[in-house]
């Protein structure tokens, strides 16, 4: 399957992944616990693009695979 890596998520869906990251780097957060910072960063993910918390956190995952494999040259921009 790594033929069809980058391939099956089209460009909508890439851009939301984006803007979801976005959304996570300016986020608030809790600097001296990082588990509770990353809570914190997917809830305002979840609050601003108005999803459940399951679907920010599977956009913000989805982007840093994405941003991988770009890295490992695996799949183009």
């Amino acid at each position: 399957m790594p033929e069809t890596r980058g391939v099956q998520a089209s460009e909508e869906v890439k851009a939301e992944w984006s803007t979801a990251y976005k959304y996570y780097l300016r986020a608030p957060g809790d600097r001296f616990d990082k588990k509770k910072d990353r809570t914190q960063r997917i809830d305002y993910v979840a609050q601003e693009m108005k999803l459940t918390r399951k679907q920010a956190k599977r956009r913000i995952r989805n982007y840093d695979a994405w941003q991988r494999n770009i890295k490992k040259g695996i799949v183009r921009p």
